[in-house]
Order: C-alpha cells, then sequence, then structure tokens
C-alpha cells in the first residue's frame, strides 16, 4: 500500500478557509463525517479527543506539518483527512502549510506509524512541501504527492 492509495480523493480539502488550526481540525472532521465512513463516536466527541491529544504533545512540526489525531476504541478502520490553509495560518509561531489527520484503532493499525513517517519524510524536502501545500485541487495534491509515493510498510 503507498500513501497515495491509502488517501481518498474526497479526504483531500485544500485551500479551507480557516482562521485557526482548531478550526482547520474542525473543518477537517466535518468532512469525514460527510462521506460513507462509520465511526463509533460523534464529531465533537472526537474532535474533543483529538484536541485533547493536542493539550499532551503538540502534534506540529517545524516544517509545517501539523498531524492532529485519535486512537479509539471499537474500531478497527483507518482514516487519513488531509487539508491545507487557504491562507497563511500560524499556530504557536509555527506556519501550518499542511494538516494530516489520522483517525485509527486503539492500537495504531497497519498503518498509523508509517503513514507519520512518509509525511514526515515528505515535509523535511522544503520545495516539495511547499508544492504539497500550494495544490490548488485534490487532483493536484495526489498528482505532486505522487511524485514521491512512499510504501506503507
Amino acid at each position: 500500500m503507498t500513501i497515495t492509495k491509502l488517501l481518498k480523493n474526497n479526504l483531500v480539502l485544500p485551500k479551507l478557509s480557516c482562521s485557526s488550526r482548531d478550526e482547520l481540525i474542525s473543518k477537517l472532521l466535518e468532512h469525514i463525517y460527510k462521506t460513507d465512513r462509520k465511526l463509533p463516536l460523534s464529531a465533537n466527541e472526537l474532535r474533543d479527543k483529538i484536541l485533547m491529544r493536542e493539550k499532551i504533545g503538540g502534534t506540529l512540526l517545524p516544517s509545517g506539518l501539523s498531524i492532529p489525531h485519535a486512537r479509539i476504541e471499537d474500531y478497527e478502520d483507518f482514516i487519513l483527512a488531509v487539508g491545507t490553509p487557504a491562507e497563511p495560518l500560524f499556530h504557536d509561531g509555527i506556519q501550518i502549510r499542511l494538516m494530516a489527520m489520522m483517525i485509527s484503532s486503539q492500537s495504531g493499525g497497519a498503518y498509523y506509524l508509517t503513514t507519520l513517517a512518509a509525511f514526515t519524510k515528505l515535509s523535511r524536502d522544503a520545495v516539495y512541501f511547499s508544492r504539497l501545500g500550494d495544490a490548488a485541487s485534490p487532483e493536484d495534491f495526489l498528482k505532486i504527492l505522487e511524485e514521491r509515493d512512499i510504501e506503507l510498510v
């Protein structure tokens, strides 16, 4: 499985209008719940769980990659949703260029750590990562991502 095969076109949301990290998280969650995904928590419960995790230790890297996530009980699937802010968005003095939200089983499932590692690796190339953040459509984002598609082992 590669990262582009794991990431569904309908869960790539470029150029979201938002004024904070929390609003970007909420917009990604709202969109996840509009898809056919069946989650054992309400959107508000999952948002609270993600924000609690953010308080424990931030998931924003100096590169501008934000990786909010939640591991939930009674859930055996893995969801990856990606969003980019339409305008420069800062949190704790770091510009959020791309948010990759992950929702997984309590154990993290097969893709949690490898997806985290893949996005971290991609974010280290500033020029390439900027291109991902500047993608105007889901198709553009996935096309750029395919240039360096990473096998999730």
